[in-house]
């Protein structure tokens, strides 16, 4: 059969419009995947963008000597409160706050002897506090940066329980630290938090290898970190 090039376009218009519903059936045969939960707009999102704030380590203002006197006498009066604050939900203990009124700069420390505010137990910096600890531990890491600050993986606690999300198996320059104390880290999902059910194998009580591929499509972030005096 011979076409007018006329005709032969024509032709081809057909074809493609009869062909397309056929093609759409097949696409639409397939499986939807999943999306994946967008990032939540927690105080995380914007720590790299807060002002810098000085190190912290167990000596120095914050020696096993610490009292809250001597805090006031480093801060100043006005930067330096004694409060409520709530350890859990609904819990408060009082405690020594420092840059109260500042969330990129806020640190806590509770004491092991409250009526005289002195011996610190230990120091609380929670995002988006942007404190840095030993070891350049700091609010907002992923898994990845603490992998490589660590020098090898860790571990930690499935999320959604209590003491969920918190690192285990810690070494390098995150052991054996000045003045004699130990450090807590913890993460939270950066994607959505309680995680969707497909996340399940990654929630609950048991510990996660840092190089889980499961773990990592969370994107966890440090949330909080804490130096705790023997």
């Amino acid at each position: 059969m011979h076409l007018r090039p006329a005709s032969l376009c024509a032709f081809l218009v057909l074809f493609c419009v009869g062909a397309a519903p056929a093609d759409a059936a097949k696409k639409a045969d397939k499986p939807a995947k999943p999306a994946e939960p967008m990032a939540q707009d927690t105080s995380l999102n914007n720590v790299k963008d807060a002002p810098k704030a000085p190190s912290l380590a167990c000596e120095g203002s914050f020696a096993k000597d610490a009292t809250h006197a001597k805090l006031v006498t480093e801060f100043g009066t006005k930067h330096v409160v004694f409060k409520d604050v709530e350890v859990t939900s609904g819990v408060l203990t009082k405690a020594t706050v420092i840059f109260d009124d500042d969330p990129t700069r806020r640190l806590v420390i509770y004491w092991k002897d409250d009526k005289a505010r002195a011996r610190p137990a230990s120091i609380s910096i929670e995002a988006p506090s942007t404190w840095t600890g030993p070891g350049g531990v700091r609010n907002g890491l992923s898994l990845k940066e603490l992998e490589k600050l660590n020098g090898e993986t860790f571990s930690i606690t499935g999320f959604g329980g209590i003491g969920g999300g918190e690192v285990s198996k810690l070494s390098g320059p995150f052991v054996n630290l000045a003045g004699d104390c130990t450090l807590k880290i913890r993460f939270e999902p950066g994607i959505a938090s309680p995680l969707p059910p497909r996340f399940a194998a990654v929630t609950g009580d048991q510990l996660i290898v840092s190089k889980n591929l499961l773990l990592r499509r969370v994107r966890p972030q440090v949330l909080q970190w804490s130096l705790n005096y023997r």
